[in-house]
């Protein structure tokens, strides 16, 4: 028997299971007091946290639920108010107000979750916005054990009104010579008018102006006038003959008579030199391919990113659609650029130089007098003041200067080459120059690079039969007289009384100027009834404008631009509307190749290396437009495109892919003027349909 501590005896288990319970009781003791161990406590901390996840996966579950049918609710009720406020204009605030809130309470199927004193807000004082907020709560269910006991639902949107918009719009619209022809009785350019007025009616219903809508008109033809609303100035005007095409086409005569290449003829003294001559505010193209793309003038810009422009967009590469795979062909055939880096680099070239085209050559035997034959004083022989090619003195012939070709006559050669005796003799001084530099006499190099760079072999005037020659020919056109310190002006052939007529002068078939933008809707039909038609068609530098009209770039600044106050609220559009393909006049009769546009003649390839032919270099404007187009619906424009009286396949492939989209509204092919009128006012409404805006 044992006996324990007491004295009390006991069995052997008993007295073991003593002996164990005592060494038990220091063991729990330091267990409960084991701080770096105390699973007990972790394990009610992680459940709590468990706890709050599946508690809070619960409450925001239903917050998110509420939420959304809220938000449904709301764009619903605020769409139904903005429809009954444009339909019953004589409802007061109160009455839209609280049919707002019927109209919500009886689609929102969550109100009950609403803790009380939830509110909705409908606010109509904005012509343009209906603004609907609520501000409320909901009661949590499980996430008040962790203090939080409701969640904040607060929400607002924001729905454009029918007939506002904040919308700023460009119309692109053709006035080619092709636009005064009839369609079903009517004249094309009045159908045009009519169209314009029905947009107009939509957007601006019974209002005369809108803080909500601003149009520009953009007026093209082979050219564009940017000039003539805008004015100029040296912020984007080149106003002193510094970009690279200012005074391409000529040289400059010192006052002593002397050719001197290192000065540029600045166009807009050629303007001065004159009273009847006056800029009209035709631009020349800025060098390919700053032309199409939208940078301020006087910018600075790299290489690589003139060269990140013109790469083929992704987008296009993997596309088996028409319209994608012609816009792929857009990029991936773009022509090499015909200038070097360091011009597209120099800020000069981004801006514009006015057009100012060269008189052409208009002797013949009733001008110019071939009967008559002699001798300057310098030694160079003349017939009928015309020089012959230094190649062949014994040859000449009238019969070239007989066709009448754009310019001819725009400055009668008469009054320098045979009236005025002393005009005669400084011209002819520049003759002789003229032929001792090309028959090696007088080394002048940039003087060769100029007639060099303006002669081509296939020319006609290298044939056998024009015994004066290409250069002669371009001598004669690239004269400007000589320079008047005096005055600033050239004296001796542009100051004499121009011929001044819709096919001859500086910038024949200038159209109407653009119309900036305006939110006053008489002046946009005014401008749009003055329009009339003349010239070729140029699409791709219609749409050029049509896009510096609505960003913030000068020359035109009135468009909303980024970091303005509400600039994402405002929604710009285009319109390019055409009658006809694009078209470049070739002109075989001269040097040139082609007729004159914004992107010069043939011989100058500025649409890019070895384009001089002109089709060729219609099919290059073809790319150009889709490249622009591209660029435009990339910064979240909308493009519309309309084909009128035009049934042709490329151009409906070309503009289908121009536009936001291939279809109805964004693309319309308008077989008369109802259609045309149809057409515009889908793009008016298209443009005006209520939408939830935020």
């Amino acid at each position: 028997m044992l006996v324990d501590d007491a004295g009390v005896a006991s069995n052997g288990e008993d007295s073991i299971a003593s002996r164990d319970a005592a060494r038990m009781r220091p063991t729990l003791k330091s267990f409960a007091k084991d701080r770096s161990g105390n699973i007990v406590f972790l394990f009610a901390f992680m459940l709590t946290i468990l706890f709050l996840f599946a508690g809070g996966a619960v409450d925001y579950s239903r917050w998110n639920a509420v939420r959304a049918d809220m938000t449904e609710s709301m764009d619903a009720a605020s769409l139904a108010l903005a429809q009954l406020a444009s339909s019953n204009p004589d409802l007061t605030e109160t009455e839209l107000k609280e049919y707002g809130r019927k109209f919500f309470e009886a689609n929102f199927n969550y109100e009950q979750n609403l803790e009380p004193g939830w509110n909705i807000i409908f606010a109509l004082n904005d012509d343009a916005i209906i603004g609907t907020c609520i501000t409320g709560k909901i009661k949590t269910y499980l996430l008040g054990v962790a203090g939080i006991d409701d969640l904040k639902i607060d929400k607002c949107v924001e729905i454009t009104k029918k007939g506002s918009g904040r919308i700023e719009l460009a119309l692109v619209l053709d006035v080619t010579g092709s636009m005064d022809q009839y369609i079903d009785g009517e004249k094309k350019i009045d159908s045009l008018k009519d169209a314009v007025d029905t947009l107009l009616d939509v957007l601006y219903g019974s209002d005369e102006t809108s803080e909500n809508i601003k149009i520009g008109v953009v007026p093209f033809n082979a050219n564009v006038n940017a000039g003539g609303s805008s004015g100029w100035s040296s912020t984007w005007a080149d106003t002193n003959a510094e970009a690279y095409y200012h005074g391409k086409r000529f040289f400059h005569v010192t006052e002593s008579g002397d050719v001197d290449m290192n000065t540029k003829v600045n166009h807009f003294r050629l303007y001065d030199s004159h009273s009847n001559l006056s800029w009209s505010g035709c631009v020349e193209s800025r060098p390919y391919p700053l032309d199409e793309l939208d940078i301020a003038p006087g910018a600075s810009v790299s290489s690589a990113s003139i060269d990140a422009e013109m790469a083929t967009p992704a987008e296009y590469s993997s596309s088996t659609d028409t319209e994608g795979m012609r816009s792929f062909d857009a990029f991936d055939d773009a022509p090499a650029y015909s200038v070097s880096s360091a011009v597209l680099t120099n800020p000069v070239n981004l801006k514009w130089v006015p057009v100012f085209l060269p008189d052409e050559a208009d002797c013949s035997d009733s001008t110019c007098g071939y009967s008559n034959s002699g001798t300057t004083s310098y030694g160079t022989p003349w017939a009928g003041y015309m020089f012959d090619d230094p190649d062949d003195d014994n040859s000449h012939s009238p019969d070239v200067e007989e066709d009448n070709y754009g310019n001819r006559s725009f400055i009668a050669d008469r009054y320098y080459a045979r009236y005025d005796a002393s005009r005669f003799e400084k011209y002819a001084k520049v003759v002789h120059y003229f032929r001792e530099v090309l028959q090696g006499n007088v080394t002048d190099t940039p003087f060769v690079d100029y007639l060099d760079g303006l002669t081509v072999s296939t020319s006609p005037l290298s044939s056998s039969n024009y015994g004066f020659g290409n250069q002669e020919y371009l001598m004669r056109m690239g004269y400007v007289g000589w320079w008047d310190p005096a005055t600033s002006t050239y004296k001796g052939k542009y100051d004499r009384t121009p011929s001044l007529t819709s096919s001859r002068g500086p910038s024949i078939d200038c159209p109407k100027p653009i119309l900036p933008l305006t939110n006053v809707k008489a002046d946009i039909q005014t401008h749009v009834n003055s329009l009339s038609a003349d010239g070729n068609t140029d699409i791709a530098h219609g749409a050029a404008w049509g896009w510096r009209v609505l960003s913030k770039q000068a020359p035109f600044t009135e468009g909303i631009g980024p970091g303005d106050t509400d600039y994402e609220k405002w929604q710009k559009a285009i319109v390019i509307m055409t009658d006809g393909e694009n078209v470049v006049g070739s002109d075989t009769r001269t040097h040139w190749r082609t007729t004159q546009g914004q992107y010069g003649f043939g011989l100058e390839e500025r649409l890019g290396a070895g384009l001089n032919d002109s089709g060729e270099m219609r099919d290059e404007l073809d790319n150009k437009l889709l490249r622009i187009c591209h660029r435009m619906k990339a910064e979240g424009y909308l493009v519309y495109t309309i084909m009128f009286g035009l049934d042709n396949s490329s151009v409906r492939t070309l503009f289908k892919s121009c536009a936001t989209k291939p279809t109805a509204p964004y693309f319309h092919d308008a077989v008369d003027g109802d259609d045309l009128e149809d057409a515009f006012g889908d793009i008016a409404a298209d443009l005006v349909d209520l939408h939830i805006s935020k």
